[in-house]
C-alpha cells in the first residue's frame, strides 16, 4: 500500500504546525493504522488555502489521476483548502480512483465505515446546497426576465447591447441593458428566414449563402450549425398572442402575461442551453425555457418563426445520420489540400442500391465549386491504397520500423543519463541537507556569537541550493516519465501497425474503421497523391 502525506503552512513562521510537525503526525498515524510500503510526501509552505495554485498540490492532483497511492492523509481538512469546492473535487477524484482521504484532527477516514458514512453525509448536504442554489438562480432569473433586460453574452446577430436608465419604485435611478437593433444585421437574418422557407433546408440555404458571399458579422462564411442558431432564436420572432399559445403548448416557462404579447416586442429566452465547460452546448427541452418580452423590437412575424420552427424539426428527421457509413472507411480522416476542410463521402445511387463512392471537398460542396475545385477522390481505390500501405510499412524492417527502433534506442540512451544526473542530484541534496543539519547545530551552540551571522548565510545559501536541486528532480522526473511513454507508445505503434497488416482482410467493416482512427492522424488529398500522418 502506498500512503500520500500531504502538508501546508501559509507563511514561513515558527508558529502553528510547522510543516514537519504535519508531516510527523500523519507518518505516526500511517504506520499506526495502515501497513504502507511507500510513504510519498508532497508539502507546500508559503501558500493560501484560499485556492489549490499550489505547486506540490497540483503534482499530488496528478499523481492522483494516475493512482500512484492508495490513501491521503492530512493533519486538519484546512491544509487541503479553505474554499468547499475545491475540497469537494479532490474528494470526488479520490473517490473516483478509489483513493482513501484521512484527516487525523477531524478523525475523517474514509478507509472505515464510520469515515464513509461521514463523506456520504457531506455529500448529501453538498448535493442539497447546489440544488438550493440553483433554485435560488431559477428564481432571481425569472424575476430578471420579467424585466425584459439583456443579461450579457454574445450578442444574437442583429443586435448589440446597450446600457438604458430607469427609475425604480422607489425612485432611485437604476441601469439596465438591453438589445438595440442594427438595422443592416437584421436585413440578413430576414434574407436567412425568407431564403430557408424557400429552399427547404440547411444545406440549400449554406450553398445559397456561399454563392451569394453572405456572411456573418464576423465575416465568416455561414455553416449549417450557425444558420440553425439563427433560425431557431426567438429573439427575432414578434411576440403575439401566436408565439404566446406556442411556447405555452411547449410548457415552456412563460414571465409574461399574454395580453403583453403585444405584437411589436421581440423576446429573451434564458435557461436555453445545458453549458458544460469545454463542450459544445446542448439544447435544453422546450419546457425549462423561460420566455420573456424584450425591450427590443422582434422583426420575424410569428407565423413564419413557428413555420421555420416546423420545418427544421421534420427535416432533422428525415435526415441522415453522419458517421455511421457501412462503405465509406476514411471518414472524418481526409482533408483537403488547399482549403483545409474536410472530405465527406459521397454515393452513386442506381434503383436504391449504391453503386460506387467518392470524397468530396466540404467546402467545394458548400460554395458549388465557387471557393474551392478540388478533384473528387475514388473512395474504393483511395481505401485500398491505404490498406496497401499499412501492409508495405509493417514489411518494410530496414525503413520506418528501424527509424522507429532507432529513435527508441535514442531515447532509452537519454534516459539512462537522466537517471545518473538524478542519482549525482539526490546526492548532492543529501550532502547539503547534512550539511544545513551541521550548521543548524552549530548555530545553536553560537546563538550569540559573531559566527552566528556568517552560519545563517550559510544556511540560507544552502538552502536555495536545495529548492533549485528539488526543482531540477522534479523536471528530471517528468522528463523521464515523458521519455518512458513515447518509448512505449513507439513499440504500441509498431505492434498495431503490424497487427493491422496481418487481420486487416478478416476484419469487420467497423473494425477496420476503428483501427484506423486509432493510429491515423490525417489523410490529407492534393488532387493526385495521398499524404497519410500517423500520430507520433
Amino acid at each position: 500500500m502506498i500512503i500520500s502525506i500531504y502538508s501546508r503552512k501559509s507563511k514561513f513562521t515558527g508558529k502553528g504546525e510547522s510543516v514537519e510537525n504535519q508531516i510527523s503526525l500523519c507518518k505516526e498515524y500511517a504506520e499506526k493504522h495502515f501497513n504502507a510500503d511507500n510513504i510519498l510526501v508532497y508539502e507546500d509552505e508559503g501558500f493560501s488555502g484560499g485556492n489549490t495554485d499550489r505547486p506540490h498540490f497540483q503534482k499530488m492532483m496528478d499523481a492522483a489521476k494516475k493512482k500512484k497511492f492508495d490513501v491521503l492523509i492530512c493533519y486538519r481538512l484546512d491544509r487541503i483548502s479553505r474554499n468547499i469546492s475545491d475540497f469537494s473535487n479532490l474528494i470526488n477524484l479520490l473517490q473516483d480512483n478509489n483513493i482513501a482521504f484521512v484527516s487525523i484532527r477531524e478523525q475523517f477516514d474514509t478507509s472505515t465505515p464510520l469515515g464513509r458514512a461521514m463523506m456520504f453525509i457531506a455529500s448529501v448536504f453538498a448535493q442539497l446546497e447546489r440544488e438550493t442554489i440553483a433554485e435560488r438562480i431559477r428564481d432571481n432569473m425569472l424575476q430578471l426576465a420579467r424585466s425584459g433586460r439583456w443579461l450579457g453574452g454574445i450578442t444574437p446577430t442583429g443586435y448589440k447591447s446597450e446600457p438604458i436608465t430607469y427609475y425604480d419604485s422607489s425612485m432611485n435611478k437604476k441601469k439596465m441593458y438591453t438589445l438595440s437593433p442594427i438595422p443592416e444585421e437584421l436585413e440578413t437574418v430576414k434574407l436567412l428566414y425568407s431564403k430557408y422557407i424557400e429552399l427547404g433546408s440547411l444545406t440549400q440555404l449554406e450553398g445559397y449563402c456561399f454563392e451569394n458571399t453572405i456572411q456573418s458579422k464576423n465575416s465568416k462564411n455561414y455553416d449549417k450549425s450557425a444558420l440553425r442558431s439563427i433560425l431557431t432564436n426567438p429573439v427575432y420572432a414578434i411576440a403575439d398572442e401566436l408565439l404566446y399559445e406556442y411556447f405555452e403548448r411547449a410548457n415552456s416557462d412563460i414571465a409574461n402575461t399574454k395580453k403583453e404579447f403585444d405584437g411589436k416586442h421581440g423576446v429573451f429566452v434564458y435557461n436555453k442551453n445545458i453549458e458544460k465547460k469545454g463542450k459544445r452546448n446542448k439544447l435544453r427541452d422546450k419546457c425549462e425555457w423561460i420566455i420573456a418580452i424584450g425591450k427590443h423590437p422582434g422583426i420575424i412575424n410569428s407565423i413564419d418563426w413557428i413555420k421555420v420552427q416546423k420545418m427544421i424539426e421534420e427535416n432533422s428527421v428525415k435526415a441522415p445520420r453522419t458517421g455511421t457509413s457501412k462503405v465509406a472507411l476514411l471518414t472524418p480522416l481526409l482533408t483537403c489540400a488547399k482549403c483545409k476542410s474536410k472530405l465527406r463521402v459521397s454515393y452513386k445511387v442506381q434503383n436504391g442500391e449504391i453503386m460506387h463512392h467518392y470524397y468530396k471537398c466540404l467546402l467545394k460542396e458548400r460554395s458549388r465549386g465557387t471557393q474551392c475545385d478540388m478533384k473528387n477522390l475514388n473512395g474504393q481505390k483511395a481505401e485500398q491504397l491505404v490498406i496497401e500501405h499499412f501492409k508495405k510499412m509493417a514489411s518494410d524492417a530496414d525503413g520506418w520500423l528501424k527509424d522507429l527502433d532507432d529513435k527508441k534506442q535514442g531515447l532509452s540512451k537519454i534516459s539512462k543519463k537522466t537517471a545518473t544526473n538524478k542519482l549525482k542530484l539526490e546526492k548532492e541534496l543529501k550532502q547539503h541537507e547534512t550539511s544545513i543539519s551541521n550548521l543548524t547545530i552549530q548555530l545553536s551552540q553560537n546563538n550569540s556569537s559573531a559566527a552566528a551571522k556568517y552560519i545563517i548565510q550559510q544556511i540560507e545559501t544552502l538552502d536555495k541550493k536545495i529548492a533549485d536541486i528539488k526543482h531540477e528532480l522534479n523536471t528530471s522526473e517528468d522528463a523521464q516519465e515523458s521519455n518512458i511513454i513515447e518509448q512505449m507508445n513507439i513499440e504500441v505503434i509498431k505492434n498495431f501497425v503490424k497487427s493491422f497488416a496481418s487481420s486487416v482482410d478478416d476484419m469487420e467493416f467497423d473494425e477496420k474503421k476503428r483501427a484506423l482512427k486509432e493510429i491515423v492522424r490525417e489523410i490529407i488529398w492534393d488532387g493526385k497523391h495521398l499524404d497519410i500522418k500517423i500520430f507520433e
